[in-house]
């Protein structure tokens, strides 16, 4: 059974209904044809978590929504379990998250299963660095997310 380890840092946030993120990587791993025993941890963070992340880990200065961190990605990162069916972590800023939500007139809830869908499709090896690999992700995010909402 597919697992998501949720956890919360100092920001705080709580309310993140567990069953329906187990749900939403679910349908990530049906619609991937990835193993349904995939396990992932899922960090709800702050701003500034995120953006120190992505600075260090990505050499990008600003803030960004999601960051995936694939399990054998990183060297010295530290992930919540070391096992192959282990994917790696996301993390998700919600201040961002609550913003996009605004600006994109969507429900903080689409755009947090947006967001979860596209973190966890980079975790399984998806990209969207090529015109061609955003328009597959592009694809398969829409796909899933219609399967869902």
């Amino acid at each position: 059974m597919a697992k998501v380890f949720i956890g919360y840092d100092t920001y705080g946030v709580k309310g993140v209904d567990e069953e329906f993120v187990h749900f939403i990587f679910d349908m990530v791993l049906a619609h991937t044809a990835s193993s349904p025993d995939s396990e992932v941890g899922l960090v709800v963070t702050s701003d500034e978590h995120i953006r120190a992340l992505n600075h260090q880990y990505r050499g990008k200065d600003r803030l960004t929504n999601v960051l995936s961190f694939a399990n054998d990605e990183i060297e010295g990162f530290i992930s919540a379990a070391d096992d192959k069916g282990y994917l790696g972590d996301i993390y998700m800023s919600y201040p961002q998250l609550l913003r996009e939500a605004h600006t994109l007139s969507i429900s903080s809830r689409e755009r947090f299963i947006q967001l979860f869908v596209h973190g966890a499709l980079h975790l399984l090896g998806f990209d969207h660095e090529e015109t061609q690999d955003a328009g597959t992700m592009e694809q398969l995010e829409e796909k899933i997310m219609s399967s869902i909402l």
